[in-house]
């Protein structure tokens, strides 16, 4: 039987027909990185034990490619999402060309009578996320592992193995985006806990394109946001921009002045992209970083407080204990006991 490593070598050699590269192991990744005679970038393949393959295109190409997404004989269900620039898809034999977007989600069901085809374009970056089911092997898994699965999702997914092959273009999602932004921080190395994180984001992220997809084919695609995709885009990155800076003194003004947002249209965004207002999102954040400088450095509680923005130690402890239920130094204490009894 063949390795996950192994199965993924495989699909990026498959892929070497159309995109020029070397498949080589990068940090535990099977990886294809382009050769620069076409291009920039690299195609990381990541593979599961049910019949689920996750890949990830981040490349940028001197020349218009077409990409045959499989020519085996099984029937595959694909689930996309544009995070940067944008792609086209066809049908082979088909006249119809259907372009995704950035921040776009979508879902092809093809068969080895209509394959599917992505084209790519020229001089743009293009960070893509594809999952692709094997749908016999996955249904079978559900079918078995999980007692009580929604019987609409279980015949949602089980039409994917009708010959019918077809392309459901979805509504912009930004959460979405942000789950595939973690799959950066949790990279696939050769031990188990990374590994598991890096499995729970992607069928996380496979889980949120079903719900989606079993929405849209329900109601319909309703607009999630009276804001643009352009202003959507802000708010990721103004939202990027406070967790890499929490120490600065953000205000509504300064975020306003930085995205070129006003007041509303940017907790708008927040609370449809962050679920909270701006000023909830920025002490959550500074919360997590805080927990995290507890845990793993030797700073005492102030050089914490005060290093992640906060001006008043008494009231970091007190919103940090209603988070973790402890104050920040029994907290610091309890990891230190256990560590030591983890050594004894």
């Amino acid at each position: 039987m063949l390795t996950r490593k192994k199965i993924a070598m495989r699909e990026l050699k498959e892929l070497q027909r159309f995109l020029k590269g070397e498949v080589l192991n990068e940090n535990g990744v099977q990886v294809l990185k382009i050769h620069h005679s076409i291009g920039e970038g690299k195609v990381q393949c990541i593979c599961f034990d049910d019949g689920l393959i996750a890949m990830e295109f981040d490349i940028l190409i001197r020349e218009n490619k077409t990409i045959h997404l499989n020519d085996e004989k099984q029937s595959m269900a694909y689930f996309l999402y544009c995070l940067q620039g944008n792609c086209l898809h066809q049908f082979k034999e088909d006249a119809i060309i259907t372009k995704l977007e950035e921040l776009q989600t979508a879902v092809v069901s093809n068969d080895s009578d209509l394959q599917s085809r992505l084209l790519i374009r020229k001089d743009e970056r293009l960070i893509l996320n594809l999952i692709r089911i094997d749908t016999e092997k996955y249904m079978k898994k559900i079918k078995s592992d999980y007692e009580g699965f929604d019987a609409k999702t279980i015949s949602l997914l089980d039409s994917f193995k009708a010959n019918q092959g077809y392309f459901h273009l979805g509504k912009i999602n930004l959460e979405i985006g942000e789950l595939i932004k973690m799959l950066e921080k949790a990279k696939y190395v050769d031990d188990l806990s990374t590994l598991m994180q890096f499995e729970g984001i992607c069928h996380l992220i496979l889980a949120k394109q079903i719900r989606q997809f079993k929405f849209e084919m329900e109601f319909g695609k309703t607009s999630a946001s009276t804001l643009l995709k352009k202003e959507l885009k802000e708010i990721s990155e103004i939202s990027d921009f406070i967790r890499e800076s929490p120490e600065l003194q953000h205000s509504i003004a300064t975020l306003c002045t930085k995205s070129g947002l006003s007041a509303s249209k940017l907790q708008q965004g927040f609370r449809f992209l962050n679920n909270m207002t701006v000023g909830e999102f920025i002490r959550e954040t500074r919360l997590k970083m805080a927990e995290e400088l507890l845990r793993t450095s030797e700073m005492n509680v102030s050089e914490v407080v005060y290093s992640i923005g906060f001006t008043s130690r008494s009231y970091f402890c007190k919103i940090f204990k209603a988070k973790y239920r402890c104050n920040p130094k029994q907290y610091k204490q309890n990891l230190v006991l256990t560590v030591v009894k983890e050594k004894a």
